[in-house]
């Protein structure tokens, strides 16, 4: 309720009351919402300045592990600096070994790679799935990187299960570099429609980049990675890295649709409010 400054009566808007609950609701609405994975796709060269340094702001500390042939299991020391190990399978649980190297115009990844060429088994959530990767750790974390081989030389032109992109809201072509974590929705980071969409390649003319992925919203036990470029060699490996960041510390809250639209409303009642009390 509010005295009107000309007759000194008291004015009753149930509207302003709907409306300033729908601004509280928004704000609050908007305190839980969802946060987007930071994604970091770069050259080789700058790693550190692009993963690293996001990490490392946080006050976090980024944990590496050089990939060696035959090994598919790697110890280290948690964020508590308790032992830990991650371990690496096919995200249908077969077995993976990692072997050889890989280098493209003279710049070569950092350790050995596994091989993961985009291929269907018949069972595929998404089309390529289970020819990628799933790295387990004992101790959860949610930063997660590592080096990449050969992608985006060719196979731009594959299309998508039209199920596929409607339900992940992704384009219809290109040769794709996906990740989920702890088995959630995949989100697509990496998408190319041609060479100059590999950042390795534009920046040193070598068909090798970094990707990796941040999601503080919480801690995660396992990422799942995979490519869907189908006919398109592809490796991954050579250093993995990883992190425990807080949560809240890289990645800003995005309002949902509904969210958005009840802050206007509480937007436009505190407006409508501020104009009848100057009447």
């Amino acid at each position: 309720m509010k005295t009107s400054p000309k007759a000194g009566r008291i004015i009753n808007h149930p509207i302003i009351f709907v409306l300033g609950s729908i601004t509280a609701l928004s704000l609050s609405a908007t305190n839980n919402a969802f946060a987007v994975p930071y994604i970091v796709n770069t050259s080789l060269n700058q790693i550190s300045t692009k993963f690293d340094n996001v990490i490392t702001g946080t006050g976090a500390s980024v944990v590496t592990a050089q990939v060696q042939d035959g090994q598919s299991t790697y110890n280290y020391v948690d964020k508590n600096g308790n032992p830990a190990t991650v371990s690496i399978s096919r995200p249908n649980g077969g077995t993976v070994t990692p072997s050889g190297g890989y280098s493209s115009n003279g710049v070569a990844l950092s350790g050995s790679t596994w091989n993961i060429n985009p291929s269907s088994t018949g069972s595929d959530p998404i089309p390529g799935f289970n020819s990628g990767l799933t790295f387990t750790f004992s101790s959860p974390v949610n930063a997660f990187g590592f080096e990449i081989g050969d992608w985006a030389t060719c196979c731009y032109t594959n299309t998508r299960p039209a199920a596929i992109q409607s339900t992940y809201g992704v384009p219809a072509q290109g040769s794709g570099l996906w990740i989920a974590f702890n088995g959630g929705a995949a989100t697509l980071p990496a998408n190319a429609l041609s060479s100059n969409d590999n950042p390795g390649y534009v920046a040193q003319r070598s068909y090798t980049n970094f990707i990796g992925a941040i999601d503080d919203t919480g801690f995660f036990s396992k990422v799942t990675f995979f490519g869907d470029g189908f006919g398109e060699y592809l490796v991954a490996g050579g250093t993995l890295r990883f992190a425990s960041v807080p949560q809240g510390s890289v990645t800003n809250p995005v309002p949902e649709p509904a969210t958005l639209m009840l802050l206007g409303l509480g937007l436009a009642g505190m407006a409508w409010t501020r104009r009848k009390s100057m009447a």
